[in-house]
């Protein structure tokens, strides 16, 4: 099932509410979040004359992201609150089809994994009593 979370999503002042899968298998030393190309289009950030092409070890192999040099937010969304927000990199990977949270942003968020496969997790500022379930795939 996976974790995934709320989140909205502020990039060159577009908001867009997303759900978000808590990855932590998408290692990175910097905040990034990775979204599909579908939703970069729908957003219109892509096509984009400006980027940086990487190459990038996935479980699926080596790929070829587009490394986006604008400044974006996102905002985790807690009982329709903005609970936490966090600058962030957008990294577009044409061979996803959800968003995806590096570990970096999982830590900064304060994600509290439970069970990744029943979808279960807290955050850190919840009482231990609370275990919120996993939104649905979007």
């Amino acid at each position: 099932m996976g974790i995934r979370i709320k989140l909205k999503l502020l990039v060159e002042n577009k908001e867009i509410d997303v759900i978000a899968l808590v990855n932590s298998g998408f290692e990175s030393t910097e905040p990034d979040i990775c979204i599909p190309l579908k939703l970069a289009e729908k957003i219109k950030l892509w096509p984009s004359s400006i980027f940086e092409s990487e190459k990038v070890l996935t479980a699926g192999g080596e790929v070829s992201v587009f490394r986006l040099p604008l400044k974006a937010e996102i905002m985790l969304i807690l009982d329709n609150n903005i609970k936490k927000r966090i600058p962030c990199n957008i990294v577009i990977n044409p061979y996803v089809e959800e968003v995806l949270l590096s570990d970096y942003l999982i830590d900064e968020l304060e994600i509290i994994p439970i069970s990744f496969r029943k979808g279960l997790w807290r955050h850190k500022t919840d009482n231990e009593s609370i275990i919120r379930e996993s939104e649905k795939p979007q």
